[in-house]
């Protein structure tokens, strides 16, 4: 098998970090952050980065499926490994939820519930079949989507700036927004899990995560201050900030939806198979029920799938897209400060990388994650808390039998 080189895992990081967040993240982020706007892209990426520096460091010797979940079961226990995962699951329902809204926002304002649920269920059908996004995907939809936004951006020149602007905001709201962003740069760690499918992995992995990550950061600045310049205080209340953009320009706002669509729906095909996946390798561990490690042919988790696509179209139902990205920062940057800490705990002759700089990713994604929204903070304690006294109820139960 032909083994990824550095510009295929560049590519790979740069479709996951260009799905759907650079479609909806700016308007919820800019009614929070305000004229801070790049401040908080800027804390975002810095909590990415650290945060790909501690899952590089780890991916190298722990090479089984799972992610953070696998990560702590090794380096700190199994009561954080479960946390761990269970706040992956929650984060990543939530980031399905919202880009599955984001689509539907897109491709029909009036009937973007619908359109939500059918992503998702299509989706879902298409992980069933074992069908998954390539390398030579990834590829095509990270140069489709930066072409799609440079056109968009030098079109967008030529229109007059807004003639009313962002407010200010206080430090708590940026952070607020600086979590929203995270969802956006989440996907950088595709890049770290690919693990033995890398040329050279000990130098490719961490070149192409800062890569990957300094071009979106670049792409997301520019954006930032085009959308401020000529949304003016219109970017903080809208769901779809590039469409209202291309509306002003000569691209007009029709075929925004496709754009928006095909990076929508490649982030869920990606999310929907790392969800269910890491709900599968829990149930070997007998973490959940045994049934969600049962696979078809094809290696797809059935139960598990089909158990994600179930919760993602209850929050689609019931909660909107600031709700849903909160949710999801929340959930995720809890589970990116285990990691961290798991990287912390890392032997020093299995890494040479400064301990400081694990603490420090501790230290920042508890910082953002207690800084969401409240909606999403609220709901994301109560559910990872409730599932906590479950496991811990269900293992009283067995030893008292």
């Amino acid at each position: 098998m032909r083994k990824l080189s550095l510009t295929d895992s560049v590519f790979i990081g740069l479709a996951a970090m260009l799905g759907a967040g650079v479609f909806i993240v700016f308007g919820p982020a800019a009614a929070l952050a305000g004229s801070a706007l790049q401040v908080a892209i800027l804390i975002a990426a810095i909590v990415a980065y650290l945060n790909a520096g501690s899952v590089a460091q780890l991916a190298n010797r722990v090479t089984r499926s799972g992610g953070g979940y696998a990560y702590a079961r090794v380096y700190v226990s199994k009561n954080f490994s479960f946390l761990a995962g269970a706040s992956f699951i929650v984060g990543k329902i939530g980031s399905s939820a919202a880009i599955a809204l984001t689509v539907g926002n897109y491709v029909s304002r009036d009937y973007a519930v619908p359109t939500a649920i059918g992503a998702v269920l299509l989706m879902t059908l298409i992980n069933l079949a074992g069908i998954n996004r390539t390398a030579f995907g990834s590829k095509v939809l990270a140069i489709i989507t930066i072409v799609f936004l440079s056109v968009l951006f030098f079109a967008a020149l030529a229109i007059p700036s807004s003639t009313d602007s962002l407010g200010m905001a206080n430090p708590v709201s940026i952070f607020s927004a600086a979590a929203l962003f995270f969802f956006a740069f989440a996907g950088y760690a595709r890049i770290a899990t690919l693990g033995g499918e890398v040329d050279n992995p000990a130098k490719t992995v961490p070149r192409a995560i800062w890569l990957s990550l300094a071009m979106v950061l670049v792409i997301y600045l520019v954006l930032s201050i085009l959308l401020v310049d000529k949304l003016g205080s219109v970017l903080a209340s809208t769901v779809t900030p590039l469409a209202d953009l291309a509306e002003q320009t000569w691209i007009g706002g029709q075929l925004i939806w496709v754009f928006a669509a095909m990076a929508g729906l490649g982030s869920l095909l990606a999310l929907l198979a790392g969800i269910s996946r890491t709900g599968a390798e829990m149930a070997l561990d007998k973490e959940l029920p045994k049934a969600f490690s049962s696979k078809l042919k094809n290696g797809a988790p059935f139960l598990a799938e089909v158990s994600v696509a179930l919760l993602i179209v209850t929050l689609v139902l019931s909660g909107g897209v600031l709700i849903s990205l909160s949710i999801s920062s929340f959930a995720i940057l809890l589970y990116y400060a285990i990691v961290n800490f798991a990287a912390f705990r890392q032997p020093p002759a299995e890494s040479s990388r400064p301990k400081v700089l694990n603490l420090l990713g501790v230290a920042l994604c508890l910082l953002l994650a207690l800084s969401v929204p409240l909606e999403g903070l609220v709901f994301g304690v109560v559910v990872l808390g409730a599932t906590m006294l479950i496991r811990w109820g269900l293992r009283v139960a067995r030893q008292i039998r």
